[in-house]
């Protein structure tokens, strides 16, 4: 068995949610993780949560939704929604240093005060942080993440960098930081990241598909679901040569661990 420990499945059509979850189960995917981007978004992930027995909620402020200071209004709602049973995580939160993305200022704010959040809750946090065009070689967000948690202890609750596309040398600097690493579909395709995936402990990794309506695709069968998670886990499988079996096991108890189920 396995969790897609993100993904924002709350986003479709409420028809069509109990046909990706029956899709899901049919391929051993025991749980999902549905994030919230925004208070409303995250509102209706808890929703859809409580309705579906395997489905449990993220909630949090997308780095992109913070166009303006996060508010006590906000926080206050995020920790009321933090207390429901179902809610496992803090997310979807971050940094994002793109052209179009909001201050970055505002953001780290946010981004902040979501991890304080999280640890007065006992919650992990579930985070990306986004360089301009994805560089791998630009640190300035990262740089600033990394403080962040430095300063907030924040191996005290956990979480994991979600969607990771980075080198080695920053993995690591997450990983002595208490946190783990959350792979997804670009491991696939991109033999850059094969040398992180090769190097990170089975111990320290995660998986998710991070899947969403994705409404550009035409073919409706090619939209990333959950369903989809044991793909991931095959390629880790591959590249770091270890039996499937047993890192689908060593994956899916780190992701018990560290949501706590």
């Amino acid at each position: 068995m396995i969790i897609d420990t993100h993904a924002h499945i709350h986003q479709h059509d409420e028809h069509e949610i109990p046909e990706i979850i029956s899709r899901a189960l049919e391929c051993d995917v025991s749980k999902i993780i549905t994030a919230g981007v925004n208070i409303t978004d995250s509102k209706l992930s808890l929703k859809i949560a409580n309705k579906y027995e395997n489905v449990y909620s993220g909630v949090g402020i997308h780095p992109e939704e913070i166009k303006s200071p996060i508010s006590k209004n906000d926080i206050k709602a995020l920790k009321s929604l933090s207390k429901e049973n179902k809610v496992k995580v803090i997310s979807e939160i971050g940094l994002d240093n793109q052209k179009t993305s909001p201050d970055i200022k505002i953001q780290e704010e946010g981004f902040y005060e979501q991890i304080k959040l999280a640890k007065e809750e006992k919650l992990p946090i579930i985070f990306h942080i986004r360089e301009e065009n994805n560089d791998f070689e630009e640190s300035f967000a990262k740089d600033i993440a990394i403080n962040i948690f430095s300063e907030l202890s924040i191996g005290d609750i956990g979480g994991a960098a979600h969607y990771f596309a980075g080198k080695w040398d920053y993995a690591k600097k997450l990983l002595d930081l208490g946190l783990l690493i959350s792979f997804a579909k670009p491991i696939i395709y991109n033999k850059s990241l094969h040398e992180t995936v090769s190097k990170i402990p089975s111990e320290k990794i995660i998986v998710e598909t991070d899947s969403y309506p994705q409404y550009y695709k035409t073919d409706r069968s090619k939209w990333t679901e959950p369903k989809d998670i044991s793909n991931i886990v095959n390629k880790i499988s591959e590249i770091k040569q270890i039996n499937r079996e047993l890192i689908e096991e060593k994956i899916h108890n780190n992701s018990i661990k560290l949501l706590n189920f």
